[in-house]
């Protein structure tokens, strides 16, 4: 620890300034220092206690505590801080952080206010980007991403100095094609848009400027043109919207047009467009920062990076379904939330410094991530099906709301594109997607959940088998283990969840096509793997896997889609599944109501039975189903069993709750609900299950 400087009082010299001034996770043993303490009220005479002293006042004209315990917690670049007055205790908005202040900065004891976001320091940003090498201009003739196609050809943009449209076919192919793209929410204000009727005068020069376009896009506009960019693409103005062909073509391409922006903008500010672009030009409440040079450095009390992102989740930005992709597949984003601005590129997280460059802080190693997980922070692990990213995406998209609940898929289409294939071999994808469920061991895309009893609200003109045919309201979706829900968290193991169902779609040609083949032979292999750890005879295991999950010709679906009257509006909603099947008891709400916090059922072979597995589900909804409900495997594996770790592996399978839909000889299902626990083998031999074709819808 450095000494502490005179002018220091003795309880912030016990600050660890070394750890604290180089932001230092290598230290040996990964050191980190514990928090310290101040005893209020704090000393007019120490350098360090007048930046407390700020952050302290910063946080509100009426909060200033006279006696209490300050606390600060050393968080990677930043000395965060907690108050406790002796009636209430928080955490304050403002934090302490290391600097090294340029040049023209003030090097006194000065307070000093920013109204707005300097546009400049923007363009250093983005100049320290070009060094990272992650993303490429499009006129540079170099491949942006491996799975990037090129934009329609009917692709249109915002001239920003002409104020109109232009057509990018009809652009000189050697001109300069980087352009922003604008995410932001229309609200419930009439909304300029390209349409058939103006779509003539829309390449006329200077035919925006009394198009009584809302501030939102016109702050872009003001943007790109301080940022010298030709373009800007704002979906009501670059898609013909009563053309559905055209739409439809476009929406079809969101993953390419994001993917290949310069920069999108993202409007995270206000509940419509005419919301602007804050702090672009001035700021939702002003920023004040107070710097000090003391003898361990130079030192600044402002906003926290951390508690400002915290306003992107609780935007009305964040809560709308389109948006979600449209930052999630950008390569470069810069946010706007009000009073604060951001910039994150593949490599790293900027974020406002006024000029005291502690910007540089934000890489790899901080403490903290933006609300959402970019496309490109794919992460693998060996031990699961999906790229988590995929999961944890997935889970915020179902949370947030449509202006047309018919979008629920065209929403989220950009990024199951683009996960389609990762990896050389593609082999880290989750391959094409069924009604946005991964083609890959479709068994396991089936059990996706939302921590929630079920079942809730469905999505009409969508199949019960697909997380689209749910609404899934936000204050019912709790996180789970930190900052991402993960919708496939427990259900996405492949030790676990090898998926044992073979499925058939139905094609546009009404023809049979295979989605998925029962990996039950990898299976046999970890049940022989055991068995030369003492495992007990395999040969009944393979005899009933076998008997279970080896599926009859497919002969009979094609009888059954030949048959009138038998299927739904779209016949490719509907899933076939050869699966192994059988009624199991749930038990009824008891008096005093399940746990809840839980609302889990218990699962019994029979009334009387013992618990084999549980579910999570709405009492009033399981009061009115019979009591045995229908069940089916989805996936098996094998399980480390409870007590002794000596034990051999169990064989368990994860089932799923599905619902009659109509009869005839193949029986048509609704999906329902993922059990809660898997089932061991035993006892689903014990209730005596038939493997057959069934069809979910």
């Amino acid at each position: 620890m450095s000494s502490s400087s005179d002018s220091c009082c003795p309880q912030c010299a016990r600050i660890d300034f070394d750890f604290f001034a180089n932001n230092s996770d290598d230290q040996p043993g990964n050191r980190k220092p514990r928090d310290i303490h101040w005893n209020l009220p704090l000393r007019e005479n120490c350098q360090f206690c007048q930046l407390l002293r700020h952050c302290i006042d910063s946080n509100g004209a009426n909060y200033h505590p006279l006696a209490g315990v300050l606390r600060g917690v050393y968080a990677g670049d930043e000395l965060q801080l907690h108050i406790d007055d002796g009636e209430a205790s928080r955490s304050l908005d403002y934090s302490i952080r290391h600097c090294n202040p340029h040049p023209s900065s003030s090097e006194k004891m000065e307070l000093q206010t920013s109204a707005s976001f300097d546009v400049n320091e923007l363009k250093q940003w983005l100049e320290q980007c070009k060094e990272h090498e992650c993303f490429l201009p499009a006129h540079s003739g170099q491949t942006l991403l491996e799975d990037s196609r090129p934009l329609p050809e009917d692709f249109r943009l915002i001239d920003v100095e002409k104020c109109c449209i232009v057509l990018r076919a009809q652009l000189p192919q050697k001109e300069n094609f980087d352009y922003c793209a604008l995410s932001y929410v229309w609200g419930d204000i009439e909304q300029p848009q390209l349409n058939s009727s103006n779509i003539d005068q829309a390449e006329s020069p200077g035919f925006l400027n009394d198009f009584g376009l809302p501030r939102t896009i016109l702050d872009a506009m003001a943007l790109c043109r301080e940022m010298e960019c030709p373009y800007l693409w704002v979906d009501s103005l670059c898609i013909i919207q009563d053309d559905k062909e055209n739409k439809r073509h476009q929406i079809s391409a969101m993953a390419d047009v994001y993917s290949q922006s310069y920069l999108a903008i993202i409007a995270a500010v206000g509940k419509d467009s005419n919301a602007g672009l804050a702090p672009y030009n001035r700021r939702n409440s002003p920023i004040s920062y107070f710097l000090q040079t003391t003898s361990n450095g130079n030192f600044v009390a402002s906003l926290s990076p951390q508690i400002a992102a915290q306003e992107i989740a609780r935007s009305e930005w964040a809560s709308r379904g389109w948006t979600l992709q449209e930052y999630a597949l950008a390569r470069r984003v810069l946010f706007f939330t009000g009073s604060y601005a951001f910039l994150r590129c593949e490599k790293g997280l900027r974020c406002e410094d006024f000029g005291l460059g502690f910007s540089h802080c934000f890489g790899e190693d901080r403490k903290w991530e933006l609300p959402v997980p970019p496309y490109y922070k794919r992460r693998l692990d060996s031990t699961r099906h999906y790229p988590t990213t995929h999961s944890q995406m997935l889970a915020h998209f179902v949370r947030r709301g449509l202006r047309f609940e018919d979008d629920i898929l065209d929403a989220f289409t950009g990024i199951l594109t683009r996960m389609e294939k990762f990896g050389k071999f593609g082999e880290h994808g989750i391959g094409r997607h069924i009604w946005g469920l991964p083609s890959k061991e479709f068994g396991a895309a089936l059990q996706w959940i939302t921590n929630m009893p079920w079942p809730t609200t469905e999505r009409i003109g969508f199949p019960s088998w697909s997380w689209a045919g749910w609404s899934h309201k936000s204050d019912s979706l709790p996180p789970r283990n930190g900052s991402f829900h993960d919708i496939y968290e427990g259900f996405d193991d492949k030790s676990t969840d090898i998926s044992v169902l073979t499925c058939y779609t139905i094609g546009k040609d009404n023809k049979i096509k295979p989605v998925d083949k029962g990996s039950f032979e990898r299976m046999l292999l970890k049940v022989k793997e055991e068995e030369r750890r003492n495992w007990q005879s395999s040969g009944n295991f393979k005899i009933a896997l076998y008997h279970h999950f080896v599926p009859n010709s497919p002969k009979e679906l094609a009888t059954y889609i030949q048959r009138t009257g038998h299927s739904v509006e779209d016949p490719s909603q509907q899933i076939f599944l050869w699966a192994s099947c059988t009624t199991l008891y749930v038990d009824r709400p008891p008096a005093a109501g399940p746990h809840p916090a839980t609302l889990d059922f218990p699962i019994r072979r029979s009334k009387e039975g013992h618990e084999i597995g549980s579910i999570r589900l709405k009492p009033e909804w399981r009061e009115t189903q019979p009591d045995d409900m229908y069940f089916f495997v989805s996936t098996t594996g094998l399980y480390a069993p409870s007590g002794p770790t000596k034990q051999p592996l169990e064989l368990k399978f994860k089932v799923i709750l599905i619902q009659w839909y109509y009869g005839g000889k193949l029986p048509v299902f609704k999906r329902i609900h993922i059990s809660h626990t898997p089932i061991c083998y035993t006892d689903w031999s014990l209730a005596l299950p038939e493997s057959k074709f069934i069809a979910l819808v």
